[in-house]
């Protein structure tokens, strides 16, 4: 896609009108942030009930056969029975907290699904001005910020709520 030459009054309008797409993403960033932290106090104690290993695959990094102390290093686990029961776990425990979205999905990982949609709502909302279509890693985030940011002045010089309070 290719930008046409954007001008300041250009971009301010744009964030005015953009507003309810920001304040979806800041409410989606707000509750991931949320259920991630709700989510892993359940989870931690049924993932240290399990005695995850590093299997051979870690072996380069003289961690094979040592115990697994993080969530995000289970891919490095061989152990599928071991793992499938752990999810299952998991899953029970996401069920018995209310959760009823699809068996073997995460709350905090959906929720955090739900950000990466906002933020591409953002991103290809602006499309037509700056003609960026795909952003990653560290421009990503200033890109984002950018056009949080801009938007989020739009609504206070506007008068425009961004919370939830008196909808």
């Amino acid at each position: 896609m290719t930008a046409t030459k954007t001008t300041l009054p250009a971009f301010k309008a744009w964030a005015k009108d953009t507003v309810p797409i920001a304040r979806a993403l800041m409410l989606a960033q707000a509750f991931a942030a949320v259920e991630r932290e709700r989510v892993a106090k359940y989870v931690r104690p049924i993932f240290e009930s399990f005695p995850f290993v590093y299997g051979p695959i870690a072996a380069r990094c003289g961690l094979e056969g040592q115990r697994i102390t993080t969530e995000k290093d289970l891919y490095l686990c061989e152990d599928e029975k071991l793992l499938t029961a752990y999810y299952t776990a998991c899953d029970a425990a996401h069920r018995a907290h209310g959760f009823r979205g699809p068996e073997g999905h995460c709350p905090a990982l959906t929720a955090e699904y739900l950000v990466m949609e906002a933020e591409r709502a953002l991103i290809d909302a602006a499309a037509p001005l700056f003609g960026v279509t795909d952003v990653y890693g560290d421009n990503r985030k200033k890109y984002l910020d950018l056009l949080l940011g801009a938007c989020v002045k739009a609504a206070d010089e506007h008068g425009i709520r961004l919370t939830l309070e008196g909808r």
